[in-house]
Protein backbone atom coordinates (compact mmCIF):
# COMPACT_ATOMS: atom_id res chain seq x y z
CA UNK A 1 0.00 0.00 0.00
CA UNK A 2 1.56 3.24 -1.06
CA UNK A 3 0.08 6.05 -2.14
CA UNK A 4 -3.44 4.72 -3.16
CA UNK A 5 -4.40 4.88 0.02
CA UNK A 6 -3.89 8.99 0.26
CA UNK A 7 -7.59 10.41 1.39
CA UNK A 8 -8.99 7.25 2.47
CA UNK A 9 -10.76 7.18 5.91
CA UNK A 10 -9.47 5.79 8.60
CA UNK A 11 -10.12 4.89 12.44
CA UNK A 12 -7.61 4.10 14.67
CA UNK A 13 -7.69 1.13 16.70
CA UNK A 14 -5.97 2.31 19.99
CA UNK A 15 -4.84 4.99 21.88
CA UNK A 16 -6.42 8.49 23.31
CA UNK A 17 -7.83 8.95 19.64
CA UNK A 18 -9.36 5.77 19.77
CA UNK A 19 -12.52 5.29 16.99
CA UNK A 20 -12.31 8.74 16.00
CA UNK A 21 -12.19 9.75 12.08
CA UNK A 22 -9.09 10.61 9.91
CA UNK A 23 -8.06 10.80 6.85
CA UNK A 24 -4.54 10.00 5.14
CA UNK A 25 -2.71 12.65 3.83
CA UNK A 26 0.12 11.06 2.70
CA UNK A 27 2.96 7.57 3.37
CA UNK A 28 5.87 7.82 4.60
CA UNK A 29 8.64 5.42 3.22
CA UNK A 30 8.82 2.99 5.71
CA UNK A 31 5.31 2.60 4.90
CA UNK A 32 3.58 4.09 7.67
CA UNK A 33 0.52 6.49 7.15
CA UNK A 34 0.32 10.58 8.32
CA UNK A 35 -3.18 11.35 9.66
CA UNK A 36 -5.25 14.23 10.31
CA UNK A 37 -8.87 15.33 11.45
CA UNK A 38 -8.32 18.90 10.71
CA UNK A 39 -8.92 19.47 14.32
CA UNK A 40 -6.65 18.34 16.71
CA UNK A 41 -4.19 17.09 13.44
CA UNK A 42 -3.80 19.82 10.94
CA UNK A 43 -3.15 18.51 7.65
CA UNK A 44 0.56 20.78 8.05
CA UNK A 45 1.04 18.41 11.34
CA UNK A 46 -0.32 14.70 11.08
CA UNK A 47 -0.06 11.96 13.22
CA UNK A 48 2.42 9.14 11.74
CA UNK A 49 0.53 6.29 12.25
CA UNK A 50 1.28 2.44 11.08
CA UNK A 51 -0.85 0.94 9.11
CA UNK A 52 -1.23 -2.03 11.42
CA UNK A 53 -3.26 -0.17 13.62
CA UNK A 54 -5.42 1.60 11.57
CA UNK A 55 -9.17 0.60 10.73
CA UNK A 56 -9.09 1.74 6.49
CA UNK A 57 -12.60 2.34 5.75
CA UNK A 58 -14.23 2.68 2.06
CA UNK A 59 -14.93 6.24 2.05
CA UNK A 60 -12.55 8.72 0.26
CA UNK A 61 -11.78 12.14 0.59
CA UNK A 62 -12.05 13.38 -2.63
CA UNK A 63 -10.88 17.28 -1.90
CA UNK A 64 -7.55 18.36 -1.22
CA UNK A 65 -5.87 16.47 1.76
CA UNK A 66 -3.61 19.79 2.68
CA UNK A 67 -6.74 21.89 3.46
CA UNK A 68 -7.85 21.14 7.26
CA UNK A 69 -11.16 22.91 6.90
CA UNK A 70 -12.38 20.59 4.31
CA UNK A 71 -11.33 17.63 5.87
CA UNK A 72 -12.77 18.57 9.28
CA UNK A 73 -16.29 19.17 7.28
CA UNK A 74 -15.77 16.24 5.74
CA UNK A 75 -15.14 14.39 8.83
CA UNK A 76 -18.41 15.77 10.38
CA UNK A 77 -20.65 13.24 9.50
CA UNK A 78 -18.06 10.42 10.37
CA UNK A 79 -18.35 11.72 14.00
CA UNK A 80 -22.33 12.16 14.07
CA UNK A 81 -22.51 8.51 13.40
CA UNK A 82 -20.33 6.88 15.24
CA UNK A 83 -21.94 8.62 18.68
Amino acid sequence: MTDDVVGRVVYSKAGRDKKRPFVIVGVTDDGSALIADGNLRAASKPKKKNLRHLIIKDAVFGGDVTDGAAIREYLRSFEERAR
